[in-house]
Formats: C-alpha cells, structure tokens, sequence
C-alpha cells in the first residue's frame, strides 16, 4: 500500500511538473504576439492587399513557432528610431530594426541579425559588372541625397543623374536616359519581379553605406521573449530563402564597390588642389582661410518665399519641412543653439562642401552662392534661441 500511494502521489507530482512547465514555455501563447509595423511599405509590410510583405510573412511564422497568433499596430516608419521609441509601449516586436550594434533604442533589445540587405546595381540584362570601375564611362541614376550618389561624387572619373523616386529611375531606364541605377535592392528587386516581369537585372553591392543587416526589435518588458524570436528565426532560415526569392530580393554573390587605385577618392589633398572661383566661397580644405565675408553680405538672389519653397523642394527629405526634423542631428531650428554666433559661417561650410560620411552631398558648384545665402536667410528665421 505504502508503495502504491508513493507511486501515485509521485506521478500526480510529475504531471502537475509538466504542466506547469508547459505552461511557462508558452507564456507568450496566453496572449497574441503585438507586432509594430508600416501599413504602406512594400516589399516588406503591407497592411492591406495580396502582398503582405517579406516581415509580415515572417512574422506570421515566428508567431507559429512560439504558438500564438500575431496582432498587429500599424504606424508609419519614417522617422524610425523615435517612432519606435514611442510605439513599442504597445508592441513586443518589431521585424525591421538595424542589426548595427551603433542603432540603439532605448527599451529595446535586438534579436540575432535574420536578412542582409544591400544597394543593388539595376541594368539591362547582359551588361557585366565586377567591380566600381565598370560603371564609369556610364551614366548612372541615383536617388537624391542616397549613399550611392556619395559615394560617386566623392570619387573622380563618374557620371549620375539624381531623381527623386524609385519610379523615376525606372522610367529613366526604360527611356534610356540612364545606362544603370544604383537603387535600394529589396524595392527594385520586387518592382522588377511585379511591374516588369524580372526585365532588368538586379544585382547586389557591397560597400560602404552600402550594406546592412536586419533585426528585431523585442520589447525589454518581455523577458525571455527575444530568446524565443532568436529560436524561431534560426528554425526558419530555409523559409526565410524562400520568402527572400517570393519578393524578388537579389540573391546573387555582391558585386564590390570600393575605392581601388583605378577609382581615387576625391581626397582631402586632391579638393585642396582643386582651383575654385576667387566668390565661390569655398574653405580650402587644410589652409588657414582669411575671414570671408562677401557670402554674408551679398544680396540674396531669391525671396523669402522662394527660399523657403527651395528649401522644402531641396532639402526636406532629410531635414524635415521648414529645417524641422524629429530626429535631433538634422533639425536645422538648433543651429544657432549649437554654433552661437558662428552658425552662419558654420552653415555655409557644410552646404557648399558637404558631410559625405553622414550623407549630406556637397553643393558648392549646384547652388550658386546667392541662393545658398537666402537659404542661410531662411534658416534665421527658423532658429530656437
């Protein structure tokens, strides 16, 4: 008797073990799983329509690998990182977050890096590509303001014209206004497979600014929750090939895009040799330049009003309408905060020669110095004392 109540009392012990701890490895399948997403962002998220896109796919997998279903906010992802840190409040993940360990969210951990993405070179089939000195002598279309527009025009010897749109540089291909487009390859990739039944060939690059790759964001008030998603999405690495040829990403071996003794940077000794017009303004880089003055004085060749339209047609898309942008490095309202009385001078600088490391292209030579000065003009009376 004694044995047979020990037995039974034991095995009571070990099913309500098992239970409990079924119970706790499923503590994200009690409720759905709230994934933050952009509701207009093909190829990768989809609200609405038969395309939901690569994330959306996969997030509906991860959702069934942890047993539960998957609900979704929905909210615009420009602007990402603050967008993020006010909307994760009210998600637990979201499927688009750079792996770089340099992109940091406060409240966010990151899971291990599932997709990489790169810039890709979209060209007539048969043309041959293995490196950046193939594409001089071409002319070569290029978003405004991208990393593949600096990164030719810091590097002698090549050609581009800029448009605005993924739209544009297709049209300029299919006109033949351009001879190759340097363009973000999941977009171009899937607009080629969908719009023009795999026409032109989409191959990827590598190279600075070039590349990356994708993570997912887990809310930190979910422990354990970012071990699960990292499980999930080492268990799906063959579905996630799939989902990758479903929406036309490139597939192939990068081309290399980098700075080779055939293709020299525009160095700092090489702009400094560089002559300039005696008005252009322009600080020689490495020389102690003597105080110039005349930009500051000349006579603004635009109205206020026009200045302030060629802001918002010029520089907009990274500095926000009228120099308000949410994300605190490019809001153009704090420079005088930032700079005190130099702020003009400092403007100035960074107009006419660019930050091509941050993205900012250089305009000395595109926008005569007139204008850059009702620009100057225009940004005083924006700016937060």
């Amino acid at each position: 008797m004694f044995k047979l109540s020990f037995s039974s009392t034991r095995s009571r012990l070990t099913t309500v073990a098992l239970v409990m701890a079924a119970m706790a490895s499923s503590a994200f399948a009690a409720e759905p799983l709230r994934v933050c997403s952009d509701p207009d962002n093909l190829p990768f998220s989809k609200s609405e329509g038969p395309d939901k896109g690569l994330y959306i796919d996969l997030a509906e997998m991860v959702g069934k690998q942890l047993g539960t279903t998957v609900d979704y906010v929905w909210w615009l992802s420009f602007n990402q990182r603050r967008a993020l840190r006010n909307t994760m409040e009210g998600c637990d993940a979201y499927f688009a977050l750079p792996a770089d360990a340099s992109y940091r969210v406060k409240g966010v951990d990151k899971s291990n890096a599932f997709l990489d993405l790169s810039y890709a070179i979209v060209a007539p089939a048969g043309q041959t590509f293995t490196g950046l000195a193939d594409l001089k002598g071409k002319r070569v279309g290029v978003m405004f303001g991208s990393p593949p527009q600096i990164m030719l025009a810091t590097r002698e010897g090549y050609t581009w014209n800029t448009f605005r749109t993924h739209e544009q540089l297709f049209e300029a291909l299919n006109k033949g206004e351009v001879d190759l487009a340097l363009m973000w390859g999941p977009s171009a990739g899937f607009d080629n497979l969908r719009l023009f039944n795999s026409r032109w060939q989409v191959l990827p690059v590598r190279g600075d600014s070039l590349t990356g790759q994708v993570a997912v964001a887990v809310s930190k008030s979910k422990p354990g929750l970012k071990d699960q998603i990292n499980q999930a999405l080492q268990d799906l690495q063959p579905e996630i090939s799939k989902l990758v040829v479903k929406y036309g990403f490139p597939t192939q071996a990068p081309i290399d895009l980098v700075l080779t003794t055939k293709t020299p940077l525009n160095s700092l000794s090489t702009v400094t040799a560089q002559k300039f017009p005696a008005k252009s303004g322009f600080v020689r880089v490495g020389m102690k330049e003597p105080q110039r003055t005349e930009w500051l004085v000349a006579t603004a060749s635009l109205s206020p009003d026009e200045a302030k339209s060629m802001f918002n047609n010029k520089c907009s898309h990274c500095h926000g309408a009228n120099g308000a942008s949410p994300v605190q490095e490019r809001d153009l309202r704090k420079l005088m905060i930032r700079y005190k009385d130099d702020w003009k001078d400092v403007a100035f600088t960074t107009i006419t020669k660019g930050r091509p490391d941050l993205g900012m292209p250089t305009w000395s030579g595109i926008i005569p110095d007139e204008e850059i000065k009702s620009l100057i003009d225009f940004l005083a009376t924006v700016q937060k004392k």
